[in-house]
């Protein structure tokens, strides 16, 4: 038998894979995506640094990723007035209009993943993930499965 890893390895590839498809006729990746649901979830605001912590990744990382995005048009950036160390991300016009359409194709993935799945096997999953995640020292205090909008 594979180790879970594995598994969990296989799923990710897939997923991103399909996001990247259906995303790529906007210009945008999955891991990009993510962003722009996290600011919207967010008022269509924040720091770089919160969004480093969100996305669990460095500050050259997401520098990156908010400059390519800023060119492409779906974001804007500034100097934070409470703080002039930090910049500001902000949802641009564009993103706002797309981000019903990839909150969508992320909840149509998400049923096809769990589509032979009842309710309470849904619920279970979700609880053994977000255990792997605490296991993991990944929590971020709402437990894994909340950020997709699985049911907990």
């Amino acid at each position: 038998m594979e180790h879970i890893g594995y598994f969990f390895k296989l799923i990710d590839n897939r997923l991103k894979a399909n996001a990247d498809a259906g995303l790529s006729k906007h210009g945008l990746t999955f891991a990009q995506s993510r962003i722009l649901r996290f600011l919207a979830e967010h008022g269509g605001q924040a720091t770089q640094k919160e969004i480093e912590d969100y996305a669990h990744v460095s500050h050259p990382t997401v520098v990156g990723i908010v400059t390519r995005m800023e060119q492409g048009g779906f974001l804007s950036t500034c100097a934070d007035p409470a703080d002039k160390r930090n910049k500001l991300v902000r949802l641009t016009d564009k993103s706002r209009d797309i981000n019903l359409e990839i909150r969508r194709s992320i909840d149509l993935s998400e049923r096809e993943m769990l589509k032979s799945f009842t309710d309470e096997e849904t619920e279970q999953l979700c609880g053994y993930l977000s255990r792997i995640c605490k296991n993991l020292g990944i929590d971020d205090g709402q437990g894994c499965c909340a950020e997709s909008g699985a049911k907990k």
